[in-house]
């Protein structure tokens, strides 16, 4: 029993029925595609993926990775320092309205 699968690999067109995702032409530049990719209703061609020896993480893509990954630590750190010092002022300036 093969419970229909035939051994070969799915066609470009059954995996993109079966994605429900619309085909994208390589061509095509307009803005209304372009929206349609950014909020995710029509797919995007994806490059295919490098497996093997040749299959690793270039330098480029680790020294991004770094700098997000320190402008995201530093963004929330300051988004905390700032909270805590709001906190604080307005805690003084309700301290003194109470003593005054």
């Amino acid at each position: 029993m093969t419970h229909g699968f035939t051994g070969a690999a799915p066609s470009r067109r059954t995996s993109e029925t079966l994605l429900l995702a619309a085909p994208v032409d390589d061509d095509d530049t307009s803005i209304v595609m372009d929206s349609l990719q950014v909020l995710g209703l029509v797919r995007k061609r994806v490059d295919q993926p490098v497996v093997g020896k040749r299959a690793y993480v270039r330098m480029w893509e680790r020294a991004r990775a770094l700098i997000v990954l320190a402008a995201i630590i530093v963004t929330l750190g300051l988004l905390l320092a700032a909270t805590i010092g709001l906190l604080f002022l307005a805690l003084g300036f309700l301290l003194e309205q109470a003593i005054g």
